[in-house]
């Protein structure tokens, strides 16, 4: 079970590694409208993720993937996600990224991460959160738990088709917060500093495994 399934992304995924039977929860009609459009057999509901329309110990595995970040109280949808998890099941983050440790390289663009971490913060997110998987999941009394980063590689040089989507994600973020003229300044460094084969972009992004007990 997911929850925040948006467009059903992941859990389309999944049927790839098996037979599974597979929900999802999200908040947002329009994506799941869209994942169920895919034809495929996931049970969808509009919920939100502090109260889940699932029994207790009905699941084997519940996680969330880049959602954590944006709740007020992520301690409650653990606690929630837990419920509805069998004893001796998983609750898994499969990614919470942390902004504050970002490295950008080379500069100015350094500055466009901070300005794009000001804009996510001003959006209500919280930028640190990957650092707070190991307390959260921990406090949350589930056991043996995993924390670990995910692997970050990239080539040397890339094309500027490469980074397509990130920056449909930056204009998105910084289209109210600079002129247009400043945002095509850094968009023009970042891909010319692809293409040299300079650039670097870190952004740790933490996983947290735990078990019901």
């Amino acid at each position: 079970m997911e929850v925040g399934s948006g467009t059903g992304a992941v859990l389309e995924s999944l049927l790839e590694e098996g037979d599974f039977y597979l929900a999802g929860i999200d908040i947002d009609r329009s994506g799941l409208h869209f994942a169920q459009d895919l034809k495929k057999s996931f049970l969808l509901a509009q919920a939100n993720g502090y109260k889940l329309p699932f029994p207790d110990d009905n699941f084997s595995i519940s996680y969330c993937h880049y959602l954590l970040l944006w709740v007020i109280n992520p301690d409650r949808i653990l606690a929630e996600m837990q419920r509805v998890t069998r004893k001796g099941g998983c609750v898994i983050a499969l990614a919470e990224p942390d902004y504050q440790s970002r490295i950008d390289f080379p500069p100015p663009l350094d500055q466009l991460g901070r300005h794009q971490s000001q804009s996510l913060q001003a959006q209500g997110a919280d930028i640190s959160i990957g650092r707070k998987l190991s307390t959260l999941f921990n406090e949350a009394g589930l056991e043996d738990v995993e924390i670990g980063i995910l692997g970050a590689r990239w080539k040397a040089r890339a094309t500027p088709e490469a980074n397509k989507s990130e920056w449909m994600t930056i204009q998105s973020d910084l289209a109210n917060q600079m002129p247009r003229e400043t945002l095509k300044g850094y968009q023009d460094l970042d891909q010319s500093s692809w293409v040299k084969g300079n650039r670097v972009l870190f952004i740790p992004t933490f996983y947290a495994v735990g078990i019901v007990k």
